[in-house]
């Protein structure tokens, strides 16, 4: 294979190398997140997620995709400066990842109608930021499950049968409250709360879950 199609590897066996490092480096960020993020990963507060895609943020900064842009501003038109020659206008703007993200929700809204050019490049970049900052958020909660299943293997069984016992429960309490609303009405003779009460108990019993 050549080294053209390798990209910035010499071989696949830098690439496994490289892919091994990167791995275990993720169990460390699980294992963090797990111990220091309360409720992680099922959950995590606005405060602790903020923290975090500030983090985040300061990595997009140093990505080629995420680097600054200056506009030059003629007759109100945001117009990049690599784009012009000769002497450019003194009315310029730096679009960021820190300037795009510096303005609060009412600001950016009001940009919406006060400089709708401004607000489309700013609204562009915010965008692409944040996706990059949730897939990144992904991508802990991935390493972070992974690591609670090496800590427990049966942890993700017992969530499943949890969860379809959760869907049972609800489902019984629906079909209780509909056979009361049915009985009620005294117009469905199929409708028979004692029996249908009868019947769940008589199922919990027999399904091995509940017991």
């Amino acid at each position: 294979m050549s080294k053209e199609k390798l990209g910035v590897y010499k071989s696949l066996s830098d690439l496994g190398y490289s892919v091994a490092k990167k791995s275990d480096a993720a169990k460390l960020d699980g294992k963090y997140a797990v111990e220091n993020i309360a409720g992680f990963p099922d959950s995590i507060s606005k405060e602790n997620r903020d923290e975090f895609y500030e983090g985040a943020r300061q990595r997009a900064n140093e990505l080629p995709k995420y680097q600054p842009v200056e506009y030059c501003v003629i007759d109100n038109n945001y117009i990049p400066v690599d784009q012009l020659t000769g002497d450019l206008p003194k009315e310029r703007y730096i679009v960021s990842v820190a300037s795009v993200f510096s303005y609060s929700q009412q600001q950016f809204g009001a940009m919406k109608n006060d400089n709708p050019q401004l607000y489309a490049i700013v609204q562009d970049l915010r965008k692409r930021v944040s996706k990059y900052c949730s897939n990144a958020l992904d991508d802990l909660r991935t390493s972070a499950r992974k690591y609670l299943k090496e800590q427990n293997p049966e942890t993700k069984t017992r969530a499943a049968t949890l969860a379809f016992i959760e869907f049972l429960n609800k489902e019984f309490e629906t079909m209780i409250q509909r056979c009361k609303t049915a009985e009620s009405r005294g117009n469905d003779d199929t409708a028979d709360l004692a029996s249908l009460k009868d019947s769940i108990v008589a199922f919990k019993a027999k399904y091995k879950p509940f017991n």
